[in-house]
């Protein structure tokens, strides 16, 4: 029971990493965000095009 209780978990646990893999190389999504450092209103890909961009995510639970 143990054993399965571990692959379960594990199982779990790489699900995000083997759907990450799905859109490796793809653009990216139309998105639209505000809060963003050094731009004044909320921004959008279309706006950002030709522009480096650095996403940093924290605190999802």
């Amino acid at each position: 029971m143990k054993t399965l209780l571990w692959l379960v978990a594990l199982l779990v646990m790489l699900a995000p990493v083997l759907d990450a893999q799905k859109i490796e190389g793809k653009d990216a999504p139309d998105f639209s965000m505000g809060g963003v450092v050094n731009r004044a209103g909320p921004v959008d890909k279309a706006g950002m095009a030709g522009d480096v961009i650095v996403i940093k995510v924290w605190g999802i639970t």
